[in-house]
C-alpha cells in the first residue's frame, strides 16, 4: 500500500517533469527529494553496556547489531528502512556495500580497535515496519566507557538526533555522565524517550523506587513528567522471535514502549512532515495559478503595451530587491549587536562570579582530607561552574532567543510586504486578481553546547605533589585554596567565551538559513511573474500548432494547480489511524 508520504512524494515529482520549464519546477524538485531522502534520527544512547544494541535489536525484531559480554559498539550504526542490505562510511568520502555479517568487523572495539578502520559510520537497511515513515534508529557507542573516543562518538551521535532513546540500566540509574546527557537533551528539546533494561533483576517494590527516582531526576533537569519504560529487550526479541518464554513485566512494558515509539512516529513525526508537505505543494500551486492568470492576460495585449507593462513591472522588482538588501543590512547589524551585548554579559557575569563560588570552595578546601585535596577541590571548580553559570547561560540563551524571534518576525513582515507589493503591482498592471501567497516560517537551529572541564598536568606537577606532602597541612590548603580560586577564575571565563562563540555561531546560522529563505521567496514571487509575462510574449511569436501545443499545456498545469490547492485543507489519512495502545 502506498503511503501518503510516498503519495506526496509522486504528486512533487509529477509536478516537477509537468511544469519543468517553469520557476516552480525547482521548488517542487527541492520538496520531491526531501520527501525522497529526508530521516529522522533516534539515537540510542547511554553509557557502555546498558543494552542499547540488543534494545535495536529487539525493536527491529532480528538480531542484526552484534551484541556481546564486553563493550561492543565503536561505531555509531544507523538502522533505516530499505532493500535488505548494508554500507560501510570511511571519513576518506568513501562508501562500498557489505553483508550484514560484516557489520561486526567494523562497529566493535574488538574487531576495529580504536577505530583504525577510519569508519564513519555503518548503515544496514531492511524491511522493518517501525521504520518504514522515515525514522532511523542510531545504535551509538557507549559513553563511560575505557575508550575515550567511543564517548566522543556518542556524543557527536547525540548531537545530529532530532529524538533520542536513553537506555538506563535499572540496578544503577542515571550516573553523572547519564544526567549530563539528559541536560543536553534538555537544551535541544529533543523528544526522548527513557527505557530501565535488566529490569527483572529487581523485585516490584525496587523497581518502583527506581523508577520514581529517575522520573524525578528528568523532571528536575528536563522540567517534565515521563514515561520510565522496564524492559529486559534480550526476552523481548526471544518472544517476538518466537520463543514465548519471558517475564510477563517486562515483555508487557516493552510493548508498551514500542506502542508510544509507533504512536511518536505516526501521530508526530509523520503528520508534522505531512502536514509541511502538503502546504508547500499548496503554495506551489498556489504561485502557478498566479502565473497563468498573468501569462493568460499578457496573451491578450499588443506587444508594445505589453513590453511597457514588463519594463514597469520589472522596476518595481528592482524597487522591492533593494529595499530587501537593506533589510538584510539591517539585520546583520542587529544580530551583532545582539551577539556583542551578550559577549559583554557573559564576561561581566564570569567577572564576578569567583567571588560568589569562593565559599564552596574555601569549605571544600578545610573538609577534605590532604590526599584528596585536589579532587575535592576540582569537583568543587566543576560544580560551581555547573551551578552557577548554567542558570545564567539559559536566562542569556533566553533573552537571546527572544530577541532573535523579535528581529526574525519584524524582517519576515518585511519580505511578506515587498511580496504583497509585488503581486499587487502584477494585479494592477496586468489586470488580474492573484491569490494571497503567505511566507511561511523557517525553523530555529538547536542548542550545541558542552561543559568542557580539563585538566592538564604539568611537568612540575610531581614537585606539587611532594611540596604538599612536606608543608604544613594549613597552608597546604590555603595554597590549593588559591589555585582552586584561579581555576575558576579561568573556567568561568573559558565557559562564558564558549557560550558567547556558542550563541553567536547559532545565532549567524539561523540568520543565513532564514535571510536565504526569504530572499528565495522574494525572487521566485518576481521570477514567476516575470517568466509568466514572457511566455505571453513568445505567445504573440508562436505559430497555430505551437499555441495549441501550449494552451494544452497551460491546461494540465491549471488541472494539477487547482487539485494542489486542495491538499493544505484535507485531512491527512495519518492523523485519522488509531493511535497504538
Amino acid at each position: 500500500m502506498v503511503s501518503e508520504l510516498q503519495e506526496l512524494g509522486m504528486r512533487a515529482e509529477e509536478l516537477t517533469r509537468v511544469v519543468h520549464s517553469r520557476p516552480e519546477a525547482e521548488r517542487a524538485r527541492r520538496l520531491s527529494a526531501r520527501l525522497a531522502s529526508e530521516k529522522f534520527l533516534v539515537s540510542v544512547v547511554g553509557e557502555f553496556k546498558r543494552g542499547k544494541s540488543t534494545l535495536v535489536n529487539a525493536l527491529l525484531g532480528e538480531e542484526v547489531l552484534p551484541t556481546g559480554v564486553l563493550p561492543l559498539t565503536a561505531v555509531s550504526t544507523e538502522a533505516a528502512y530499505g532493500d535488505p542490505e548494508a554500507f560501510v562510511d570511511h571519513d576518506d568520502g568513501t562508501r562500498r556495500a557489505i553483508g550484514r555479517e560484516e557489520i561486526v568487523d567494523y562497529v566493535t572495539e574488538e574487531r576495529n580497535p580504536n577505530n583504525e578502520r577510519r569508519v564513519l559510520r555503518v548503515e544496514v537497511r531492511g524491511h522493518w515496519p517501525l521504520l518504514a515513515q522515515g525514522m532511523v534508529l542510531v545504535d551509538t557507542p557507549g559513553i563511560g566507557s575505557v575508550h575515550r573516543h567511543n564517548t566522543e562518538a556518542a556524543r557527536a551521535a547525540l548531537l545530529d538526533a532530532d529524538g533520542a532513546i536513553l537506555v538506563l540500566s535499572a540496578s544503577a540509574p542515571m550516573s553523572e555522565q547519564e544526567r549530563d546527557m539528559l541536560e543536553v537533551l534538555a537544551n535541544r528539546r529533543s523528544p526522548t524517550f527513557f527505557v530501565l533494561t535488566r529490569a527483572d533483576d529487581l523485585s516490584t517494590a525496587e523497581l518502583a523506587r527506581v523508577r520514581r527516582f529517575v522520573k524525578d531526576v528528568v523532571r528536575d533537569v528536563m522540567g517534565q513528567e515521563v514515561a520510565v519504560f522496564a524492559i529486559n529487550a534480550r526476552a523481548s526479541l526471544a518472544k517476538r522471535a518466537g520463543y514465548p518464554h519471558s517475564p510477563a513485566t517486562s515483555a508487557l512494558e516493552f510493548d508498551g514502549f514500542r506502542a508510544e515509539l509507533e504512536h511518536f512516529v505516526a501521530e508526530d513525526l509523520v503528520a508534522a512532515r505531512l502536514a509541511s508537505a502538503r502546504a508547500e505543494l499548496a503554495r506551489i500551486a498556489n504561485s502557478l495559478t498566479a502565473s497563468l492568470a498573468v501569462e493568460t492576460a499578457a496573451q491578450d495585449l499588443e506587444a508594445a503595451e505589453l513590453s511597457q507593462l514588463i519594463a514597469e513591472f520589472e522596476g518595481e522588482a528592482a524597487r522591492q530587491r533593494s529595499a530587501f538588501e537593506d533589510d538584510r543590512t539591517l539585520l546583520s547589524r542587529d544580530v551583532a549587536l545582539i551577539v556583542d551585548e551578550t559577549g559583554k554579559r557573559l564576561a561581566g557575569f564570569a567577572k564576578n562570579a569567583t567571588s560568589e563560588c569562593a565559599t564552596l570552595l574555601e569549605e571544600a578546601a578545610r573538609t577534605a582530607s590532604k590526599a584528596h585535596l585536589d579532587n575535592e577541590l576540582q569537583q568543587a571548580i566543576e560544580t560551581s561552574v555547573r551551578n552557577s553559570f548554567e542558570a545564567f547561560r539559559q536566562s542569556e540563551e533566553f533573552r537571546v532567543e527572544q530577541a532573535w524571534q523579535a528581529l526574525a518576525s519584524g524582517f519576515r513582515t518585511r519580505v511578506q510586504s515587498r511580496v504583497d507589493a509585488i503581486r499587487d503591482e502584477a494585479s494592477r498592471l496586468f489586470a488580474v486578481v492573484l491569490p494571497d501567497a503567505e511566507i511561511p516560517a523557517v525553523a530555529e537551529q538547536t542548542e550545541r553546547f558542552f561543559y568542557l572541564f580539563l585538566r592538564i598536568g604539568g611537568s612540575g606537577d610531581w614537585i606539587e605533589r611532594l611540596l604538599r606532602m612536606l608543608i604544613p597541612a594549613k597552608l597546604a590548603r590555603r595554597r590549593a585554596l588559591a589555585r582552586a580560586l584561579a581555576e575558576v577564575t579561568r573556567e568561568f571565563e573559558k565557559h562564558a567565551g564558549r557560550a558567547r562563540w556558542d550563541l553567536a555561531q547559532r545565532l549567524e546560522t539561523v540568520r543565513r538559513h532564514f535571510d536565504e529563505a526569504m530572499r528565495a521567496e522574494l525572487d521566485e514571487t518576481i521570477d514567476g511573474i516575470a517568466e509568466a509575462a514572457a511566455r505571453g510574449r513568445e505567445w504573440m511569436r508562436a505559430s497555430n500548432t505551437e499555441r495549441c501545443k501550449k494552451a494544452a499545456e497551460n491546461e494540465q498545469v491549471r488541472t494539477i494547480a487547482t487539485a494542489l490547492a486542495s491538499l493544505d485543507a484535507q485531512p491527512s489519512r495519518a492523523n485519522l489511524r488509531e493511535a497504538p495502545r
